[in-house]
């Protein structure tokens, strides 16, 4: 972790409004996309991303490694897209709902692959690519083997590319 983002994280702990804006700002991005492919509809990931904000925010004084605040942060959205699915009690199909912003939609085909997909495989492969962590980080939040993880990204990646045709 860089020293600088190791600083606003501190500086979050600490009671520093605008630092927690800061790293709310740098990971809203990856946690929508996380949200987006856990949930499978824009209103329940953005609500889901709130929610952990929310709750992140109000329990950050308990993070007691900056180091690991990342992990912390998706642990808790994962949690929170858990929760909301158990809630609908039923997987809802992708949306297409006119929201078009390349930097955090997925094309159709991308998104209708991913959906099927079982839940622990997608939410793997989009810890590893939306959120940017290493099987072993990803292992940790997921209470499995760092060699499960890698196993299960390299099926799901498999997976992916025969829905694709690539």
């Amino acid at each position: 972790m860089k020293k600088e983002m190791k600083k606003l994280v501190r500086s979050a702990i600490s009671g520093d409004k605008d630092a927690f804006g800061t790293l709310y700002e740098i990971y809203s991005v990856d946690m929508y996309r996380f949200a987006l492919s856990m949930c499978k509809n824009s209103f329940d990931a953005q609500d889901a991303v709130q929610e952990t904000v929310l709750s992140v925010f109000k329990s950050i004084h308990g993070v007691k490694n900056p180091e690991k605040f990342k992990s912390y942060l998706f642990s808790s959205l994962s949690n929170t897209c858990k929760r909301k699915l158990l809630e609908n009690y039923h997987i809802v199909e992708f949306e297409d709902e006119g929201y078009v912003d390349s930097e955090i939609e997925f094309s159709i085909p991308v998104r209708e692959a991913l959906s099927r997909l079982d839940e622990d495989s997608r939410q793997i492969l989009m810890l590893s690519i939306a959120g940017g962590f290493k099987s072993r980080e990803i292992g940790e939040m997921l209470k499995i083997p760092a060699n499960t993880v890698r196993t299960k990204h390299k099926r799901a990646l498999e997976k992916m590319r025969e829905e694709l045709s690539l």
